[in-house]
C-alpha cells in the first residue's frame, strides 16, 4: 500500500451514504479516489454492475486499489424480502468478490454492514455479540461479514444503524422519507407514526467522517482490522423523528398519532438495535451530528413557501 498517495475505490458513489464518502476522502490531500456507479458516470466515477460478479476482478485490476470502502448495497429491508436473490447477488455475491480480489492483492476492504444482523433483543451490543438476524436484508448483511472474514484477515467491517443525510429526493432515506409523507397528506390529514421500534438515526456525513478516519489509521497502523461499530447516539422512534420534521414543516404536529403497536406487514423489524461505538472511541474515531440542528440544512432544498396545514 502506497502510505503517502493511496488508491482509494468507493463503491456505491452515488448512493445516500456513498456521496459523502466521496467527498470526504476526496478532500484529503494525496488520496487518489475514484467512485464505482451503477448508474452514473462523469469526474471521479466509473460505471459498473456489481451484480455482474464475474466483471469486479477485471473492474478492480484496471483500478488497483489500495483501499476499497464497500458501501453499495441493497438496503430495503421491503425490498430484500421480496426478492431474497436479487439481494444477495448485490449484498454477498459482489462482497465476496471484492473480498477475495483484496485479498490476493493485499488490498484493505471495509464493509458497510447493519445493526439488522441483530435481533434487537438485546441492546446495546458490541462487536462481539452474537448476532442473530431476523428478516432477509439482515441475513444478508450477516453473510456479507462472513464472506468477507473467509476471504482474508486484513479487513474491517462498520456496522452503521438507520440513516439519513442529504439527499436527492426526500424517499431516499427511511428518515426524510417521513418528512414527505407529512408534506403529501392532504389537509387536516391525521398521520399514524410508529411509536414501537428504537432507533439511533446517524448522519451519512458522520459516517463518511469515520470512514475517512478508519482509512487514516489503517495508514499508520497496518494492524488495524476487524469488526467495529458506528451509531448516533440519540434514541428516537419514527414518530420521535416525525415529531422533530414538524416543527420545521407546514404541518401541525398534533395530527401525528402514535402508534405503538409492531408493523403489521413489510420485513419484520427488530425492536432496538442500539450498537456499542467504544472501540472506534478509543481510537479517536468519531463524529456525530445532532439530530434536530442537521434538519433545517437538509429540509430546505425540498420545502416550497406553502400555508401552514
Amino acid at each position: 500500500m502506497n502510505l503517502s498517495t493511496p488508491r482509494i475505490l468507493i463503491t456505491g458513489a452515488t448512493g445516500l451514504l456513498g456521496r459523502p464518502i466521496l467527498h470526504a476522502c476526496s478532500a484529503v490531500p494525496g488520496w487518489r479516489v475514484t467512485g464505482a456507479s451503477f448508474r452514473r458516470g462523469g469526474p471521479g466515477l466509473e460505471r459498473i454492475d456489481l451484480s455482474q460478479t464475474a466483471q469486479i476482478p477485471a473492474f478492480l485490476d484496471r483500478l488497483a486499489p489500495d483501499v476499497i470502502i464497500h458501501s453499495a448495497a441493497e438496503r430495503r429491508p421491503d425490498v430484500s424480502e421480496k426478492d431474497p436473490a436479487g439481494t444477495q447477488r448485490l449484498n454477498v455475491g459482489a462482497t465476496a468478490a471484492l473480498a477475495h480480489w483484496a485479498a490476493a492483492h493485499q488490498a484493505f476492504l471495509i464493509y458497510i454492514s447493519s445493526d439488522y444482523v441483530f435481533d434487537g433483543t438485546k441492546a446495546p451490543y458490541t462487536p462481539a455479540s452474537p448476532t442473530h438476524p431476523i428478516n432477509a436484508y439482515g441475513q444478508s448483511k450477516l453473510d456479507g461479514e462472513q464472506a468477507v472474514r473467509a476471504a482474508g484477515r486484513d479487513h474491517a467491517i462498520l456496522r452503521v444503524p438507520i440513516l439519513y443525510g442529504e439527499v436527492e429526493s426526500l424517499d431516499e432515506s427511511p428518515v426524510t422519507v417521513l418528512a414527505k409523507n407529512m408534506l403529501n397528506a392532504r389537509p387536516g390529514e391525521r398521520l399514524a407514526m410508529e411509536n414501537w421500534a428504537t432507533r439511533y438515526p446517524t448522519h451519512t456525513r458522520d459516517v463518511a467522517a469515520v470512514l475517512r478516519q478508519m482509512v487514516t489509521h489503517k495508514l499508520t497502523h497496518p494492524d488495524f482490522s476487524g469488526i467495529f461499530h458506528w451509531s448516533g447516539d440519540e434514541p428516537m422512534t419514527k414518530y420521535d423523528m416525525a415529531c422533530a420534521f414538524a416543527r420545521l414543516l407546514p404541518f401541525d404536529p398534533a395530527r401525528l398519532v402514535p402508534d405503538n403497536a409492531p408493523p403489521a406487514s413489510g420485513a419484520p423489524r427488530p425492536k432496538d438495535c442500539h450498537l456499542d461505538s467504544s472501540a472506534l472511541e478509543s481510537l479517536g474515531i468519531g463524529q456525530r451530528t445532532p439530530f434536530a440542528s442537521a434538519l433545517p440544512a437538509l429540509l430546505a432544498p425540498h420545502l416550497r413557501p406553502s400555508p401552514r396545514k
